[in-house]
């Protein structure tokens, strides 16, 4: 797919609060649709196929990928993950511009791969902020160990990427405000 329009990336650690983010920044007057990922993966209770993810088999996605019909994709585990070239197009058709949100990882193949691609990394600021809200989801001492310990290594890559937005506690709005303006002004130039 040959893009000459910006797509936008929200990353950052577990917990740092990149999804409800994202679900704001969808809600407000920015011109941004989601991208709807492609999976392998069993969907789990309460998910709808073509909502929330388009379910597909090893052999669909392993077919598609054969036929230059993914935008991305990458494999984790047992499991292939990935959007696909019609759905990008669709949003571009749409008037609208994609939405990601993705792994850090996932969000260096986007800068490697797509020079148009805009990546907002969202933080919190602090560590020991970060350790409060895994706390706060319920996650076990073990998780949160290993979770502060990826997200030490993540933060220390924010500044790879185009736009580091700290999201304080209590001012999830601010950092939702801040990316619907840059996205805005990104899409006017």
């Amino acid at each position: 797919m040959d893009l000459d329009k910006p797509i936008f990336i929200i990353t950052g650690p577990s917990a740092s609060g990149k999804t409800s983010i994202a679900m704001e920044v969808i809600k407000s007057s920015a011109p941004i649709t989601k991208v709807i990922t492609t999976t392998t993966r069993t969907p789990r209770k309460g998910e709808v196929d073509d909502i929330d993810y388009h379910f597909v088999t090893r052999d669909h996605f392993e077919t598609m990928i054969q036929k230059d019909e993914m935008f991305e994709w990458a494999r984790f585990g047992d499991n292939y993950y990935g959007s696909q070239n019609r759905d990008v197009s669709a949003i571009f058709h749409s008037g609208k511009y994609p939405l990601w949100v993705v792994d850090v990882q996932g969000a260096e193949y986007f800068k490697k791969h797509y020079l148009i691609a805009k990546v907002f990394f969202v933080t919190p600021e602090s560590l020991d902020v970060l350790h409060q809200r895994l706390k706060g989801r319920g996650d076990s001492s073990e998780d949160i160990i290993a979770r502060l310990s990826i997200a030490k290594d993540e933060m220390a890559k924010a500044d790879l990427f185009d736009y580091k937005i700290i999201n304080r506690d209590g001012k999830l709005a601010e950092a939702v405000t801040e990316i619907v303006d840059i996205i805005k002004s990104s899409i006017s130039r």
